[in-house]
């Protein structure tokens, strides 16, 4: 099997009103004049996200799913996949610098802490996005699924450290994991798995 595929994806962009959705409750409709949106948005354009991927045929075997790089007896993901044949697993991350913005923001101000926190949700949500979309076109004679992380559903934190082994993702991203928690540092980071459906004749046109 080739190493895995390393992404720098283009400079962020976020959506103002992504940010807002973030950092504050659905139903308001702005952001507070005092909260320095603009500067903020302005400080993640700076941020730099690079993701790295690879490919894997999957199969069931029984209530077991193999994955290719990983085994698992998680009926969400599996139900979640649905009749992928191979799935595309992924590691993302905007990296030291969002969180050392986060960091600044909140000696700031909670407020404007919190604020960049959203930011850098929002950041990466795009990135994850627009790795999606560049997988779509690698890809064209299949059909994408929507992204699933480990610790939705019954899918366990656990498969993290398969998803780093298989991954690399210490040496190609800089990405650590943290015990017992399983969480990524850099925090503003995400892996997930995509599953691959064949698309059917028609649908090529």
């Amino acid at each position: 099997m080739s190493a895995p595929h390393p992404v720098t994806l283009p400079p962020p962009d976020p959506d103002p009103a992504e940010v807002l959705r973030y950092a504050m409750q659905p139903r308001c409709a702005a952001m507070p004049e005092e909260l320095p949106l603009a500067r903020c948005l302005a400080a993640a354009k700076g941020v730099v996200c690079r993701a790295v991927w690879q490919r894997y045929d999957c199969r069931a075997d029984g209530v077991t799913l193999d994955l290719g790089f990983s085994r698992t007896t998680s009926k969400s993901l599996r139900e979640w996949l649905g009749d992928s044949h191979a799935v595309i697993l992924f590691a993302a991350t905007a990296g030291f610098e969002m969180d050392r913005l986060i960091a600044r923001a909140g000696l700031v101000s909670p407020a404007e802490g919190l604020l960049m926190h959203a930011v850098g949700a929002a950041v990466i949500e795009q990135a994850c996005d627009r790795l999606c979309a560049l997988l779509g076109e690698t890809f064209p004679e299949e059909r994408l699924k929507p992204r699933f992380s480990p610790g939705y559903g019954d899918l366990p934190l656990s498969m993290q450290r398969d998803i780093f082994a298989a991954l690399d993702c210490g040496r190609r991203l800089g990405l650590t994991l943290r015990e017992p928690s399983l969480l990524m540092t850099p925090s503003k980071s995400v892996t997930a798995i995509i599953g691959l459906e064949r698309r059917e004749p028609d649908e090529h046109s």
